[in-house]
């Protein structure tokens, strides 16, 4: 299954070997449009399916490519569990780990996360990257790392002034990259097994600091084309992707039911629903005024029972 050699780019460039690691964790038709959009950029790579079933079997997936994991996979490889909510998430590292180890032997891995997509030609891009002789790519995450959420998670295993924090749902590695980072993290899952009160690095902070500490070369996504619609949040919604078609890079990109509920997740406290100016009224204001309404009033009433602890249908 394994492409061995490289390929040449109109003669002259060298096209490295490299999977797209196309990660996601259900399935349905947006899911399908998603692997659709990705796969149509790609044409010497290979496109895996890497489908997280910790929670039961993902069925339904058209793809030749199929590599499928629960977290017990990754705790096996001597991965500790530990940081918050979803092991997977937290740790959105350690499925490239695992995914590295079942299909060994390419030059770059390029993990796309189900929510992200590509308006680049994949193969010069990993041209592009081969050539600079790159091994990891990703883009800054909120700027400055003092500025992060999850700085203090760093900070037991860095100086605060080393804490380097990269988006990861789009981002490549090579291969050597990728063997680094699993020996670091396994390392740290060691001494996080003997340090009781160890703070656990989240993904985002572990992978751009220990690239960094390698001397491995890094390169900011934006070297390769534009990112300035890429950010962890909010989301856009799948019918505005025409909007983006000159963006090379885009994220979070969500159909409409998922779109509302990151929307309200994230929403922070009432004022977010009772501001007409908020980030939640201009996403929504997207949306039919019927929608808008309903979304609004129903998301109101969850947010108010929760903070008074009632039960909310």
């Amino acid at each position: 299954m394994l492409q061995t050699d490289s390929a040449e780019r109109d003669g002259m460039t060298q096209i490295p070997t490299y999977a797209v690691i196309f990660r996601i964790h259900f399935w349905d038709d947006f899911a399908q449009r998603q692997l659709e959009r990705l796969t149509a950029r790609v044409k010497h790579g290979r496109v895996y399916v890497l489908v997280d079933e910790t929670h039961g079997r993902v069925d339904g997936i058209e793809c030749d490519n199929i590599l499928r994991l629960k977290e017990q996979d990754v705790l096996d490889m001597g991965l500790v569990r530990a940081g918050f909510g979803n092991l997977l998430w937290y740790n959105g590292d350690y499925p490239l780990y695992y995914f590295a180890e079942k299909c060994p032997g390419y030059q770059y891995y390029l993990q796309v996360e189900y929510d992200a997509v590509l308006n680049t030609d994949i193969d010069d891009l990993m041209a592009r990257v081969a050539a600079d002789g790159v091994h990891f790519v990703a883009t800054e995450n909120l700027g400055q790392a003092a500025d992060w959420v999850w700085l203090s998670s760093c900070l037991d295993c860095y100086q605060p002034e080393e804490v380097r924090n990269k988006l990861i749902c789009i981002s490549i590695f090579s291969g050597q990259a990728l063997q680094v980072l699993a020996e670091r993290r396994i390392a740290q899952s060691e001494r996080f097994q003997a340090e009781a009160e160890m703070a656990w690095p989240m993904c985002e902070g572990f992978v751009a600091s220990e690239m960094e500490r390698s001397g491995l070369r890094c390169a900011d996504l934006s070297r390769y084309g534009s990112t300035d619609a890429l950010r962890w949040w909010p989301p856009n919604l799948e019918s505005e992707l025409p909007e983006f078609a000159a963006k090379s890079f885009v994220h979070p990109i969500l159909d409409r039911e998922r779109y509302v509920g990151s929307i309200m997740k994230y929403t922070d406290g009432i004022a977010g629903f009772i501001n007409p100016n908020s980030v939640l009224h201009q996403k929504l204001r997207k949306l039919p005024l019927s929608l808008h309404t309903q979304y609004t009033l129903s998301g109101l009433w969850k947010k108010s029972a929760r903070k008074l602890g009632l039960a909310a249908s």
